[in-house]
């Protein structure tokens, strides 16, 4: 018995019901507003892949292309996409903490350029 997603015309809800084989039912109204005017749409998929195809895709030369090591923004659109491909694995807050290292990165590369670095202790 599969599962069906069914989005609601007048109020935009979208739902899900156990279907007894492969037509609507004709009972088949909105939990919301209760009318019978409701279309099946395409439900999303999910791709499940096992831990040696996720190594395997992030060691291949491909996961690197246009990344600018100079370029946070670079880096971090990198990293995001990493985090993306790990999925539930990297946590919920994997572009939250991106977003913060590109931000301190940003604030090092100012403060650098108006101390004069790290490596300039101001002796000549």
């Amino acid at each position: 018995m599969p599962i069906y997603e069914y989005r609601c015309a007048p109020c935009k809800v979208t739902f899900q019901r156990l279907v007894r084989g492969f037509t609507d039912p004709s009972d088949l109204s909105c939990p919301r507003c209760h009318t019978s005017q409701v279309t099946r749409v395409v439900s999303r998929v999910a791709h499940l892949r096992g831990d040696q195809a996720i190594v395997d895709r992030l060691s291949s030369d491909q996961t690197f292309a246009g990344v600018d090591e100079s370029d946070p923004q670079s880096v971090a659109r990198w990293a995001k996409e990493l985090g993306r491909s790990i999925g539930e694995d990297a946590g919920a807050d994997w572009d939250e903490m991106v977003d913060e290292m590109i931000d301190q990165e940003r604030d090092d590369t100012r403060r650098d350029h108006t101390t004069g670095g790290d490596t300039d202790l101001g002796w000549m």
